[in-house]
């Protein structure tokens, strides 16, 4: 292979988290989440608490002063739908930073040791994976008994939990990217002039399939969410009265059949919108729509 042509692969492998960035920044779904996250970082500073008892009416419906209406014990569902949506945003983000972080260099060095590193990854792999992830999370939550630890803990035990059953996706999905270049000629190259293979793997490797994995990452941070909105549903999650999306869904089910709607709709659009605005911007980084 001549120089020239390594440079051009090389400057190839460089530039791609470059055109990755400009690809995420033009998507229409890019702004919207940033609105989101916009006003889960700054919008319950704005906002009532979300847990001052006797806020107004109970269970009033949709006005002027209560945008989305308020619950049973009279709590502004407008001001905990903000407030939710700064947890819900760090669970998510939190959980899918963490499962990216471990699983993504172990799936790369997998590909690239082979032999019984990689065989042993995979069968781990395959033994989370074998679970659904959202009963895999409910027994380990239910195992660890966290109801009993303090708020603060039990949302970090959340974030580790829903972290460890989506370790394994990213795992197989760069195992799987980085595969097919393993013998290219860039890390060929690289191979030759003696650099080790996690110096490879970050400079040459890693940035080759990072398109593919931030798209998983934006799916995943939308699964996180789902899966402690769930959590938070049937018990296991956040309680209540702390505002949590899944929690306030809970919440209000009941009351839908007597009319009272804006008590679980309004959270559940929430949940909707976010996870929706995510999945469509994987999409954008992952074809480029």
């Amino acid at each position: 292979m001549s120089a020239a042509t390594l440079l051009r692969v090389l400057a190839r492998a460089g530039g791609s988290s470059a055109r990755l960035g400009r690809r995420i920044a033009c998507a229409p779904s890019f702004l919207v989440l940033a609105v989101i996250i916009l006003v889960a970082l700054i919008g319950p500073e704005f906002v009532r608490d979300p847990e001052g008892l006797n806020a107004g009416p109970s269970l009033s419906p949709p006005s002027g002063d209560f945008w989305f209406g308020t619950d049973k014990f009279g709590f502004d569902i407008f001001a905990r739908v903000i407030h939710a949506a700064r947890l819900d945003l760090t669970v998510g983000f939190s959980a899918a930073a963490i499962a990216v972080i471990i699983g993504m260099p172990l799936g790369a060095l997998a590909a690239m040791r082979g032999g019984k590193f990689d065989s042993l990854l995979l069968r781990v792999s395959e033994s989370l994976q074998a679970f659904p992830t959202l009963l895999l999370a409910m027994g380990i939550v239910a195992a660890l008994d966290t109801r009993v630890v303090a708020l603060g803990m039990r949302i970090v035990f959340l974030i580790l939990i829903i972290a460890l059953v989506n370790i394994p996706v990213y795992l197989r999905l760069t195992r799987s990217a980085v595969l097919p270049i393993v013998n290219s000629d860039f890390v060929l190259a690289s191979r030759c002039a003696g650099k080790r293979d996690l110096s490879i793997l970050r400079r040459r490797v890693i940035p080759n399939v990072l398109q593919v994995v931030f798209a998983q990452f934006s799916v995943n941070v939308a699964w996180a969410i789902q899966i402690l909105a769930a959590l938070s549903f049937i018990g296991l999650g956040v309680p209540l009265p702390t505002a949590e999306w899944g929690a306030m869904v809970r919440d209000g089910a009941s009351y839908t059949i007597y009319g009272q709607w804006w008590v679980a709709v309004f959270p559940g659009l929430a949940i909707l919108v976010t996870v929706l605005t995510l999945n469509l911007m994987a999409d954008r980084v992952r074809y480029g729509k």
